[in-house]
């Protein structure tokens, strides 16, 4: 167990999320206890395999990454032995304007302010290309309404890097109106109240698919790919001219933007 909690303070003063950390603690106690906290070479062999019995093999490679690195922090012999197993590849989502206006359609069963919160939500994500936990960490005065920016803190982004983004007229709308009868709060979304409304109104779209439907319809669209890319924050490592010749400011962002994305509306 001491050794348990000093991995866990190595972890908090990594650059991982809270909520990855609390993965890790849950992952690792399982094991421990499932070993008597008895680390012999039989007992991990045993719960490896129980491990593979029960679970998918997407759980499984999880949960083996964390208990690996575990077993290396405390230079476990068999460390470098577990082997992550293969995920099957599956076909990838394609995410069409159909599955968003039927979600928006099914958000008007609810009652006020869920409704509109749930509306805005989905559609300042599906316009923006945000990734549901900037989303969820988003302030109100990281927005501005009316010129349609928002200014992705480099505290909740993936790259720690700021960036911006926009969004439609049409998701602006929704924002306004949302404004209006909330009072506008500082926090803007509630994770917990998103997530539960979002599965009572729909068996597969979730808010991460809203970044997977901006990046999809803005191929359609005709957007440059480079533009989405920095839009959306995705890594440039690797890719010389757009991490250091392709940069471009805000406005020319835009502008760029808003030849795809401005007028677009789901209604």
């Amino acid at each position: 167990m001491e050794q348990f909690d000093e991995f866990v303070k190595r972890l908090q003063l990594s650059h991982i999320s809270d909520q990855e950390i609390t993965a890790y603690k849950s992952a690792i106690q399982s094991f421990l206890e499932a070993c008597s906290y008895r680390l012999t070479d039989d007992r991990i062999i045993i719960y490896i395999n129980r491990l593979k019995e029960e679970f998918e093999p997407k759980t499984v490679r999880n949960k083996l990454i964390k208990i690996r690195r575990f077993l290396k922090f405390i230079n476990h012999p068999l460390a470098d032995d577990v082997k992550l197993p293969k995920i099957p590849k599956r076909r990838k989502n394609v995410i069409k304007v159909g599955h968003i206006r039927n979600l928006l359609n099914k958000a008007e069963e609810l009652r006020e302010p869920y409704r509109s919160r749930l509306k805005c939500a989905v559609l300042l994500s599906a316009t923006s290309g945000l990734r549901a936990e900037e989303l969820y960490k988003l302030r109100l005065n990281d927005i501005d309404v009316e010129d349609r920016v928002i200014r992705v803190r480099a505290e909740i982004a993936k790259d720690f890097e700021d960036r911006v983004t926009f969004f439609s007229e049409e998701a602006k709308e929704a924002l306004i109106y949302y404004l209006e009868i909330t009072g506008g709060r500082d926090y803007l979304f509630s994770k917990k109240s998103l997530n539960y409304h979002l599965a009572k109104l729909s068996d597969s779209l979730r808010m991460k698919h809203m970044r997977k439907f901006f990046s999809q319809q803005s191929d359609r669209l005709g957007m440059p790919t480079a533009v989405k890319k920095i839009l959306m924050g995705h890594s440039l490592r690797g890719d010389v001219d757009l991490s250091h010749y392709d940069f471009q400011d805000e406005e020319e962002l835009k502008e760029v933007y808003d030849r795809y994305w401005a007028s677009y509306r789901f209604f």
